[in-house]
Order: C-alpha cells, then structure tokens, then sequence
C-alpha cells in the first residue's frame, strides 16, 4: 500500500484544484507525482482509459513553474503513437499551462504540423517518428543546427503515452532501444499505457527492470456505470454485403451509435448502407478513418464530437482512428471482433462518463483475410476468453488487466536490427534523411488531390503547380502506407509522381516501383470527401 504525508497531499491536491479544476486527484496520480519528485525512473503508469494519466505527469512538471525551480526537467516531450491524438492532447495540455503562466510554450511536431522541429519549447507534443528523427538528427528542418532537438531531449522529461499501441513487434523493438539509450543516458522518462499486456511490458524493460516502485498501477475506480456485453452469430460485412437486423438497424436509429470496423473499406461500406437505409440528415451520421485528407478529416472529427456530446441521436462509423484520444460517450457500440486491448479502448467510448449505462455488440469477422489487420490468434484468443467469461466487466480495471494479459505483444530484435544499424549511423554521421531511419514496419507515400477538370487545355504539370500555388498542400494530402499505394495502382487507379524540386510530372507505368517518402498525385475523380479514397481495398489502417 502507498502512503502519502499529509501535507504533501494536500499541497498536489491544492495544485490540482486550481489549476486543473480537479477536486480531489486520483490515488495514483498522486503517486506519479511523488514518485518524479523522488527522481526515480523509469516510471511505468498503468491505469484505465480516461483516468487522468495525462494530468499525472504534467501537473508536477507544470508545478516547477510556480516557485521557478526546474529539479525535474527544464522541458517536457510529450510522445505519442498517431497524429490524431496530438493536436487534442496539445490543446489540453496548453489550456492547463496557461493557467499556471501565460509564458509557457507549448509546440506540435509531427508530419502535418512541423512547427516544433527544435524541440526547444517548454512543452512540445509530437510522434514517435519524429521524435526519433530529433534524437538521430534527421531532419531537413533544423538546416545547420542538428544538434539542437537530441540536445533538448537530453534536457527533458519525456513522456510515451498510449505505449501499447504501436502493435507491430518492430516498433516495440524500436521504443526498447530507445528506452534503454534514455536509461543509460540518464534522461528521465515515464511510460503510460491503459492495455498493455504482462508480455509487452516484460519485453520493453528487460534489460532495465525498474524497481517496484517505480511502477503506477491504478485500483481502479467506480463510475457507477454499466456496459453490457453480447456476441453475435454472423458478420456484420460479410460477401460484400452488409448485414444488420431490422431490429438493430431500428435501436441503432434511435440511440447515439458508435460502428467500429477493422478495415477501411468495410467501414465505408457499412457507412454507405446506414446512410440509405436511416432517415438522418449529414450531420447525424459521420464516417472516421486514416484516408482522408487532412482538412476532411478534422471536419469529421470535429463533427462526430458535436453529434455524440450535443445530439439525443447519431451514427459514427469508423475505424481504429477512435479508439484513443476522442472524448465523447455513446449508448451503443457495434464492433467488429478485434485484440482484447482493442476493444478495451473502443469500450471506453461508450457508457463513459458517471452512471451511464450502454451496450457493446460484437461482431465475429469473415473467414480468409477478414482477420486482418491484425494476427488470427489474437482475435481466436480474445472471442475464447470472452466466451469462457460471460460476466466480464469491461469498466472494471482488474479485470480489464486480466483481459489483455492473454495476448503476447513483444520486441521482435531481430527484424529491427538493422533499423537499429541506420539508427546508430544516423547519429553517428547527423544524417539529415529521416527516409533513411525506419521506425514502423511499413513506409509511407503522400497523396496529394487534384481535379485535373479544372484544368482543361491545360498540360498536367501546369494544373498540378497551379493546385500547389492555389491551395494549402498538407491539407489536401492523405498519408498512407507504401502497399495502400500499390493496391490503388492494381485496382487501375493511376498516380503521377511529382518531383517538387524539378516542378514536373511524370505517369506511374506499372514496371515502376513506387518510392517511399514521396510525393504522389490522385486524381480527385477517385476521392469522395464523404467517404475518402475511392476503391481502397488495403488492409493497412
């Protein structure tokens, strides 16, 4: 058992209450805070979705400020997994620093927002690619000065937040050299994690072992609210058709809904049909995933918050893009069948706030590919449980810590050694090619979209220089994986390559192979702002 002083309790709770608006703060945020004063790292904090894991590591880094005494970092970095949860926990962060002083910066840095490049602000919130770049020194954007962003993470507590979700064994193997390079350099860092198996977190700290004390790991807390589970039979996409009751399709016209597939495609197709068959207007049914353009897909987000949190009833149907980051609650939760900590993390959309009450419905997934993206033994692992535990409780952390213990998450070393090689180089030679340092298993390729209709007499590489003149370039650009981008191409999609530097275009012909990293243009005949990239049959999320 943990135990406080007294007046040390009340000091974290008095900053607390009036800088955060939190009354009284959860057991282990308070244990977070004493245990970063005590300088003891690496901390681990393990506790439940929406539980103040945030607020625990920033409230004694913000606290330095009141008395200008910097005994924990003169700077935080906050790292996360996805773009989408950077600019909401940004915003967050930043209403409660100015709080406590308007003259502490916070900055963004990853892809779509480059605008912290240095890693010299008092706050910055970014990506675990960019934040590796900054360690490596690969970054075109800090020109002569590559020394800068890897002497500022010297100087910094940093935070990996959402820890679990990187999935692929790669990535893991990535963040535990990381970890172990921060450990020996005595750079402090917290990691934070609301599903992370026993396995993963075996695998990450095997070679640092912290010490017991140094690891957070909530009792839980009781909201008082209620979610019932049930499995369904059949698929809800199954032989390219979509398969909802007239009963459900009737509960689900009158509750705020939330539809959650594991594909892309599968998500557009579900979206399509609900679309016809309910009487909703535009705003009472929105559709979230990855291929989207920038600027299409903040007005979805933007509008699915409004409909769960200000209307009686509402659809949103989309993929992982959701299951972290968003803070809204719905009744219902349709689900396709996923990993355990998966639908840990979609569970905690639903029924989540003070006595609420909801559903979840699981659908099982077709047979062949319709596993994908993720492992077959993982979803074969995760329905055994659940059907071996009929009175789970999805709200109640212990259990929640039992759930994802099934599955076996870990550092594959070997696929990444050499990612590891080009790391070290990097460093070694301040390579300022971040395309030359991989983080995650696959690579990326931009989409940039353009009506060539627009452009009629036009040659191609007119009206593309006149659409990068016209327009902001990253707002109309989707990011996605290097085989998202093949499968567009075998589907007789064409993509042009743009070379930015020469200003000209040139037609994809098959014997070409796509580069990562670049540029490529598709045409906007293929791209629907309502339901994002056309024909797009990728199982990459």
């Amino acid at each position: 058992m943990c135990r406080f002083v007294y007046s040390e309790v009340v000091s974290i709770s008095n900053f607390y209450k009036n800088y955060f608006d939190i009354s009284v703060p959860y057991t282990h945020q308070i244990q977070v805070w004493k245990t970063i004063e005590k300088g003891k790292y690496p901390i681990l904090l393990k506790a439940p979705t929406g539980s103040g894991k945030t607020e625990a590591v920033v409230s004694p880094f913000l606290s330095q400020f009141i008395e200008n005494k910097f005994s924990i970092a003169p700077r935080l970095i906050y790292v996360l997994p996805m773009r989408v949860l950077v600019n909401s926990i940004a915003a967050r962060i930043t209403g409660y620093a100015q709080k406590v002083s308007k003259n502490i910066s916070v900055g963004i840095q990853h892809g779509e927002s480059p605008n912290a490049p240095f890693f010299i602000d008092d706050i910055v919130v970014t990506t675990l690619d960019q934040f590796i770049y900054g360690y490596a020194r690969a970054s075109n954007q800090v020109g002569h000065h590559l020394d800068i962003p890897a002497g500022a993470i010297a100087s910094s507590l940093i935070v990996f937040d959402e820890a679990h979700m990187y999935r692929d064994g790669f990535t893991f193997s990535i963040m535990r050299a990381m970890f172990e390079i921060l450990h020996n350099a005595n750079i402090p860092f917290v990691v934070m994690t609301a599903t992370m198996p026993e396995s993963l977190e075996k695998s990450l700290f095997e070679n640092i072992k912290p010490e017991e004390s140094q690891k957070v790991v909530s009792a839980g807390f009781n909201l008082d609210n209620q979610l019932d589970i049930s499995i369904e039979k059949e698929p809800i996409y199954k032989d390219n058709e979509v398969n909802i009751s007239n009963a459900l399709l009737d509960k689900i016209g009158n509750k705020k809904t939330l539809i959650v597939l594991n594909q892309v495609k599968r998500a557009q197709e579900v979206y399509k049909e609900l679309k016809r068959q309910l009487d909703f207007g535009n705003d009472e049914i929105i559709l979230l995933h990855s291929r989207f353009t920038v600027k299409d897909k903040k007005e979805h987000e933007n509008c699915a918050i409004k409909l769960l949190k200000n209307k009686k009833r509402g659809v949103i149907v989309s993929t992982q893009v959701l299951e972290v980051g968003m803070d809204f609650s719905a009744d219902l939760l349709l689900t396709e069948l996923a990993p355990a900590d998966s639908l840990v993390q979609r569970a905690g959309r639903c029924a989540r706030y003070k006595n609420e009450k909801g559903e979840i419905i699981i659908f099982p997934v077709e047979d062949g590919k319709g596993h994908l993206p993720y492992e077959k033994n993982h979803l074969e692992k995760t329905i055994g449980w659940l059907e071996k535990n009929k009175s789970f409780n999805i709200k109640d952390f212990s259990e929640v810590s039992k759930f994802v213990d099934i599955l076996d998450y870990k550092a594959d070393d070997y696929a990444a050694r050499d990612s590891l090689i080009d790391l070290y180089e990097s460093v070694l030679y301040a390579d300022t090619r971040p395309q030359n340092i991989q983080v995650r298993e696959g690579k990326s390729v931009n989409l940039f979209m353009v009506d060539f209709a627009k452009g009629e007499g036009k040659k191609k590489e007119e009206i593309i220089r006149d659409a990068v003149m016209k327009t902001e370039y990253k707002e109309n650009s989707i990011t996605v994986d290097i085989k998202t981008a093949w499968g567009l191409i075998k589907k007789g999609i064409p993509l042009l390559e743009w070379d930015w530097s020469k200003e000209k275009s040139e037609k994809r012909e098959k014997e070409v192979a796509i580069v990562p990293f670049k540029t490529y243009i598709l045409e906007s005949s293929n791209y629907d702002s309502e339901i994002g990239v056309k024909n797009d049959e990728s199982f990459i999320i």
